[in-house]
């Protein structure tokens, strides 16, 4: 899978790190502050950024061309999320093998192999994270779900041709979702004039 290539930035590390430091560390994330100079002007600045593994999420789509989501609490908007199956990448896990676990775990399916559709940062001003997207086809349930101790997941199939309503109505609003959802259509309609 082809990673984003790390390009010439504007602003440098200074000191090779030196005057960094963490501010919090837990299971979840470290939370830094790191300073860098600018290429630029030369003004030196402090920035706080979140140390977390990457993601991934998954389209996974049945033989009836429906769309497998989870629904599921998020304690950050304080309300259910309706999102498409996913979870963290574990430390040196390729996301191929991330995202066929994950939808399992989450949902008892499995399908064909995945296909990797991209990766974006999930929020590259304060995140390390990226986000990798995933479609795995003829998704059929074979397991019971096996949820972590504070997932409390509702399923719901939706047929793929009311994905992009759902979207427009603001039923599926979790960025990351939509703009994977949205990188899966653009990549079906690519690929198939038909399917769009």
């Amino acid at each position: 899978m082809a990673q984003n290539e790390p390009e010439t930035s504007s602003w440098s590390r200074v000191d090779e790190g030196r005057h960094d430091r963490t501010i919090e560390e837990n299971w979840l994330f470290a939370l830094r502050k790191e300073r860098f100079r600018s290429r630029s002007s030369g003004l030196t600045h402090d920035f706080f950024v979140i140390h977390l593994a990457d993601a991934v999420h998954v389209v996974a789509i049945t033989p009836e061309d429906e769309v497998l989501f989870v629904r599921q609490f998020r304690a950050g908007s304080g309300r259910d999320s309706l999102e498409i199956p996913g979870g963290l990448v574990d430390s040196g896990e390729d996301p191929l093998v991330a995202g066929p676990r994950e939808l399992l775990e989450e949902t008892g399916y499995a399908g064909d192999p995945p296909e990797f559709i991209g990766a974006l940062w999930s929020n590259p001003s304060l995140v390390t994270s990226r986000t990798f997207t995933l479609v795995i086809r003829n998704a059929r349930r074979v397991a019971e779900p096996k949820l972590d101790h504070t997932e409390e997941l509702t399923l719901e199939r939706v047929p793929a041709g009311d994905v992009l309503g759902l979207i427009q109505a603001g039923r599926i609003d979790h960025a990351l979702v939509v703009a994977g959802l949205l990188w899966w259509r653009a990549s079906e309609s690519k690929s198939s004039p038909a399917r769009a």
